[in-house]
């Protein structure tokens, strides 16, 4: 489709960091560009064209740093690339953590997973945030002065966090064992919708651990809930899910979040996952 009234991006293809930021240095408002499929959301460029829209004038094409492609696994953890593909996560096999492998494959088709990388997903906002942020991995993130890394639901959580010139380059996952996984993705009206990962760590008959985030507009996590249940022996009292839900209720209203429907999938889904975990 052709679109009108478009004048022509200017593409910088840096081969390394140092190239990277050079250029950035020169063109602060330059986007940067990875899989494209957020960029294809512009107005006008694989859309639906709209009057006046236009492309950024500058574009900082990713493609040529090798180091942003690589995957690393230690005994702690896995740690990818900026630009890795999703499909690339998901033909890891068993090495990938059941939440975080789970979400991917929730994501679009093989298609659209083949071209979105995992660093564009998560600077949109996209749903891998939840499983990592439940999973508690940290972000690097790379600027001409060097690096630093970031727990992912403080980056996601905040997007004052990342500063003008900063990019995000390697995730690093921790490589624990959850015992107990529920993953669910909502969709409502106005395609409002987004992820839910609950995650469970037993040892010994004992509740060690529970990560519970949601990530839609909004990223939700609510320490308060998850203490009153670390500790407790299983199977847990079939009360305690009800005494959860209202955890999750008083934090909510707390927020005004989300409108009513969605509200409800949450709660509903939280306290099914909670009941699972007395049989």
């Amino acid at each position: 489709m052709a679109v009108h009234n478009q004048t022509h991006s200017q593409v910088l293809r840096p081969g390394n960091f140092s190239e990277l930021f050079s250029y950035w240095n020169r063109f602060p408002n330059a986007v940067p560009f990875a899989g494209g499929t957020e960029l294809m959301r512009f107005p006008g460029f694989g859309g639906v064209y709209q009057e006046h829209s236009e492309l950024p004038e500058e574009i900082l094409s990713l493609e040529k740093i090798d180091e942003l492609r690589s995957i690393t696994r230690t005994e702690r953890y896995l740690e990818i690339g900026a630009m890795v593909r999703l499909g690339e996560i998901v033909d890891l096999g068993k090495i990938v953590p059941n939440a975080f492998s789970r979400t991917l494959l929730g994501i679009a088709g093989p298609l659209v997973r083949n071209m979105a990388t995992i660093g564009g997903n998560i600077c949109s906002k996209g749903d891998t945030t939840a499983p990592l942020c439940a999973l508690d991995a940290v972000l690097e993130l790379r600027n001409t002065e060097g690096s630093r890394w970031i727990p992912a639901f403080k980056f996601c959580s905040i997007p004052e966090n990342i500063q003008k010139c900063e990019l995000l380059t390697r995730i690093r996952i921790p490589l624990e064992e959850w015992n107990y996984i529920i993953y669910r993705k909502f969709s409502v009206s106005e395609g409002k919708g987004g992820v839910l990962i609950l995650i469970v760590q037993n040892q010994k008959n004992m509740l060690a651990n529970i990560n519970v985030v949601f990530a839609g507009d909004v990223l939700l996590r609510d320490k308060d809930s998850e203490a009153f249940l670390e500790g407790k022996a299983l199977p847990l009292d079939r009360r305690d899910a009800g005494h959860y839900r209202k955890f999750w209720e008083a934090y909510l209203d707390h927020l005004r979040y989300p409108e009513p429907l969605l509200r409800d999938k949450i709660l509903n889904a939280i306290e099914t996952g909670i009941v699972g975990l007395s049989d």
